[in-house]
């Protein structure tokens, strides 16, 4: 196989595998902005952020298998195919998120938020751990008078940036260790 062919290969591997692992990481994206003020909701948004990388080491693996016979897959392609996993999930994930902030969530996610921050028990648990002067600070240099309308003054556009490039550069790091999964292991 030639270096273009084996390119080509490599990059629509990893843009159908990234298409499920994208929306994947929408469906934890989802369960986590949704399960603000329920309980099981939100914990099954931090497990699916929490086996993202093993589902990559999955994906990782399949694709060595499916294109072992062309040619033997070095850690170097498992390393690229990796790192365009992440990439394209993280474009959907940032293309999710910015239709979700913009069209769908209407307030709700800093309405929730801030009915959790007000809370009693939240309230006396920054208090002690110091958090409150912290916020407040962080909140007066920024020039806003309370948290909400700190938070209120981020637009979809900067979340969906901010989503973006967290996943980027975390999957260049993850990338490293799927890659070990994505390589083929010499036979006896």
């Amino acid at each position: 196989m030639t270096t273009s062919q084996t390119l080509r290969q490599t990059n629509a591997f990893a843009m159908m595998d990234g298409l499920m692992f994208g929306l994947y990481w929408c469906f934890g994206f989802l369960c986590t902005v949704k399960g603000m003020g329920n309980s099981a909701l939100s914990s099954l948004g931090v497990m699916v952020i929490i086996s993202a990388p093993i589902l990559g080491c999955y994906l990782a693996h399949r694709f060595e298998k499916q294109v072992r016979d062309d040619e033997p897959v070095s850690y170097g392609k498992a390393y690229l195919y990796s790192v365009l996993l992440y990439l394209y999930a993280a474009i959907i994930l940032s293309v999710a998120a910015f239709i979700y902030f913009r069209w769908i969530d209407s307030g709700s996610f800093v309405t929730d938020y801030m009915a959790i921050h007000n809370s009693p028990e939240m309230q006396q648990a920054l208090q002690q751990s110091g958090m409150q002067d912290f916020f407040n600070i962080a909140v007066k240099q920024n020039g806003f008078s309370n948290l909400e309308e700190m938070l209120r003054s981020i637009g979809p556009a900067d979340i969906a940036a901010s989503l973006f490039n967290a996943n980027f550069f975390l999957g260049l790091l993850l990338a490293l260790i799927t890659a070990l999964f994505g390589k083929t292991r010499k036979t006896p």
